[in-house]
């Protein structure tokens, strides 16, 4: 018997004979989230999701002076040691600090020498006061170093000029080299890969890409120890500003040994000639003959001509010599030139044939690869159908018990 009310009419409104479950439309949703489709004939990678890593800590105050306090340690060590130069010339007894022209060289030279015939104290203040501005000069690459060559010339004999202005210059360009180190991480920043190229062209790392990835190249220090022979070639040639090398020595890393035996012996032949030169123009303005002499016949001597040519020599032997300069540059930079020829030939082989090796290796493994992904890719397009005709099976039942 039915329950039904006497004076309820029921009306019959046409339903869709299989309406979707919310069970059916939430598997829906899952698989049209995760990219399932029957019309898709390749499943997307799977992707795994690794914990970033955690943010940097901010930087602490102390951290940003330990960074910032070298850049203003050297900005403070300029204006202290332009006022000890200062502070050094004004103890010499001369009328004026700097000279301009060259009849402003020429008394200098005349009070100095003066000074310097008083008492053997006097020559060691000169000294000290001409190292002290020497250094700073070639420290903070101020310009004017040749003429205080030339004052040095005049002053004293031309080998202890030469000797002594080379040293300085050494001292200075080691100071300059010490200077630019607390720049190498603007410079690092801002300039990568002029920076790496100027590495390489200063320690000769010219030939580590010619070596297999996988090769262990030769030890650093083999081509460390040519860096001193490529600095003096760059002096001696004179392409490069002195003041650019003692900098990019500085920012590279390079060994301030290397540096200071670079910038010796390259210094040495200009350093001669500047020194030779102050010699000369003392000999000229000093006459030392008792017979007066004319200018003429003074630079026609025996010993003014053995100084022109010892000059001319030594002003033109680097740029004649450039390219056994280079040729030295090239042998030097690497250890191989000086294996014998057996063993050169059989390292060369063993390269190419783990080269040869290598890329067979490489093609089988690259063709196995394929293979192995094609087969996945298939494994996991059926386990996508099944898993979907399981989904529309356990929906339909869903359904159907419902």
């Amino acid at each position: 018997m039915s329950s039904r009310p006497p004076n309820l009419n029921l009306r019959h409104v046409p339903v869709d004979p299989d309406p979707p479950s919310p069970m059916f439309m939430v598997a829906s949703r899952l698989l049209h989230w995760s990219h399932f489709s029957s019309k898709q004939q390749s499943l997307p990678l799977a992707t795994v999701s690794h914990p970033s890593p955690p943010p940097p800590p901010p930087q602490s105050p102390q951290h940003q002076q330990s960074t910032y306090w070298p850049i203003l340690s050297v900005a403070l060590l300029l204006p202290l040691s332009t006022a000890l130069v200062f502070f050094s010339l004004s103890t010499l007894p001369i009328t004026m600090a700097w000279p301009r022209t060259l009849p402003d060289l020429a008394r200098l030279g005349r009070e100095l020498h003066g000074y310097a015939q008083s008492d053997a104290t006097a020559v060691a203040h000169i000294v000290a006061v001409l190292a002290i501005s020497a250094v700073w000069k070639h420290a903070w690459s101020i310009p004017g170093s040749v003429v205080w060559n030339v004052l040095a010339g005049a002053l004293f004999s031309p080998a202890f000029a030469t000797i002594l202005m080379t040293a300085l210059t050494t001292i200075g360009s080691a100071a300059a080299t010490l200077l630019a180190m607390p720049l190498a991480p603007l410079v690092t920043r801002f300039f990568p890969r002029a920076l790496d190229l100027t590495r390489h062209a200063l320690e000769g790392d010219v030939d580590t890409k010619l070596h297999a990835p996988t090769i262990e190249p030769e030890p650093r220090r083999s081509r460390q120890s040519s860096a001193w022979v490529r600095l003096s070639v760059l002096r001696l040639v004179g392409v490069v500003p002195w003041s650019g090398i003692n900098i990019a020595c500085g920012v590279c890393g390079v060994s301030l040994w290397d540096c200071m035996l670079g910038t010796f012996i390259g210094c040495l032949p200009w350093t001669a000639v500047t020194c030779q030169i102050g010699d000369i123009l003392q000999t000229v303005a000093s006459h030392p003959s008792p017979t007066p002499q004319t200018v003429s016949s003074l630079l026609t001597s025996p010993a003014i001509i053995i100084k022109l040519v010892v000059l001319s020599f030594l002003s033109l032997a680097p740029i004649l010599g450039r390219e056994h300069l280079r040729a030295l540059i090239s042998h030097e930079s690497s250890r191989d030139a000086t294996m014998p020829d057996e063993s050169l030939k059989r390292a060369r082989w063993s390269v190419a044939w783990v080269h040869d090796w290598r890329t067979k290796i490489r093609i089988n493994s690259r063709s196995r690869s394929r293979e192995a992904s094609e087969h996945e890719l298939t494994t996991l397009v059926d386990e996508k159908r099944a898993l979907e005709q399981h989904l529309a099976a356990a929906a339909a039942a869903a359904a159907a018990a419902s």
